[in-house]
């Protein structure tokens, strides 16, 4: 514990004690049964005399201030800014990350700990937040469940403040982590469903079952909820796995959430696997069609430049509501409550 860096490290808020030599994890999903003086799965889960502590409390080497719509939430507090923040490590091991310097660094995390220098406190994250104009924080880049602890206190700090909080996560953490997220002031997530359950299985080694559960609970707990599946040809691109995710998104969590389709982009360790290219046109406007067929009233696609299919058009009236570019907004054509302004169609839900 000596070697540590002291100014990072925090006992764990959910853990149990197994016995003399192991203690198990219980953030996420993978539950991790941790040996003294050893780590997770994640790296950032650390067994020190049968007490399970973050090393990552206040380690944040990636910061920005992000249109919301970059997350992407395109129906929460559209045109709005928050402060976006991230930490080392990742409980899955997608061979297509996008954020892979921090989420697998090359370096071992607990090294990158013991080395790190600039501790950034809660209470700092919410006065840069003020700073910059920001209306909330985003805890994002790499999966924002490594730092709940953290999270638990940057939303607390937020909301006597007024701002929001926001995760872009896997979903992979327990129910008793996104209760207590919640509880703190948790107020929405982009939820990446990679797969179905083979997919998910076969290139995160994780039960999608999990990530769709947390999707429902959090709904029912009051979070807004917008789903991402990032498209990689061969992968995830058969029709039936569009069709299924699509049809699992208006049975589990209701027809109006909002569905990101996004284009892949090369990245970490996908010429392993033979992908150098970016997703096929085809493919996307293919899983688009699919989505709207099965009903889902609110699809999106991503990572293309100047694309229309990034504007929220009114599912009543079909009348273009929200225009979009670079992650911003050009017009928006809503009244006070979030409708749609031609024909009052509800768009954006009001808190």
């Amino acid at each position: 514990m000596d070697l540590l860096n002291q100014k990072f490290l925090r006992e764990a808020r959910f853990y149990e004690k197994i016995d003399e030599k192991f203690s198990q994890c219980l953030t996420c999903e993978r539950k991790c049964k941790i040996a003294k003086g050893k780590v997770g799965y994640c790296q950032t889960r650390i067994n020190i005399a049968g007490v399970i502590y973050t090393i990552v409390y206040g380690l944040i080497p990636a910061l920005s201030f992000n249109p919301i719509e970059k997350k992407p939430l395109f129906h929460y507090h559209p045109g709005s800014i928050a402060i976006t923040i991230g930490t080392y490590g990742c409980n899955f091991n997608c061979f297509w990350c996008q954020n892979h310097h921090i989420s697998h660094p090359k370096e071992n995390i607990v090294d990158l700990a013991r080395k790190a220098k600039d501790y950034l406190s809660p209470e700092k994250v919410i006065e840069l937040a003020l700073k910059n104009n920001c209306q909330g924080t985003s805890i994002s880049f790499n999966e924002p469940t490594l730092l709940f602890e953290y999270s638990l206190d940057v939303f607390k700090f937020a909301k006597k403040e007024g701002l929001y909080n926001t995760y872009v996560t896997n979903g992979y953490m327990t129910e008793e982590v996104l209760k207590e997220l919640v509880k703190s002031g948790l107020d929405a997530m982009n939820i990446d469903i990679k797969g179905d359950s083979s997919i998910v299985q076969k290139y995160c080694d994780s039960n999608i079952e999990n990530v769709w559960r947390n999707a429902k609970l959090a709904k029912k707990l009051g979070v807004h909820i917008e789903i991402t599946t990032l498209l990689i040809e061969g992968i995830n691109t058969d029709e039936k796995i569009i069709k299924s995710i699509s049809e699992r998104i208006i049975n589990d969590l209701g027809e109006e959430i909002p569905f990101h389709i996004t284009s892949f982009f090369p990245h970490y360790k996908s010429h392993e696997h033979n992908l150098f290219n970016l997703t096929p046109i085809k493919f996307l406007n293919k899983a688009y069609d699919i989505a709207k067929q099965v009903g889902l009233k609110f699809v999106y696609l991503g990572n293309l430049p100047s694309s229309k299919y990034e504007n929220t058009y009114c599912p009543r009236c079909s009348r273009l509501v929200i225009e979009r570019t670079n992650f911003g907004l050009k017009e928006m054509h809503l009244d006070g409550n979030g409708n749609c302004e031609y024909c009052e169609f509800p768009i954006i839900k009001k808190e």
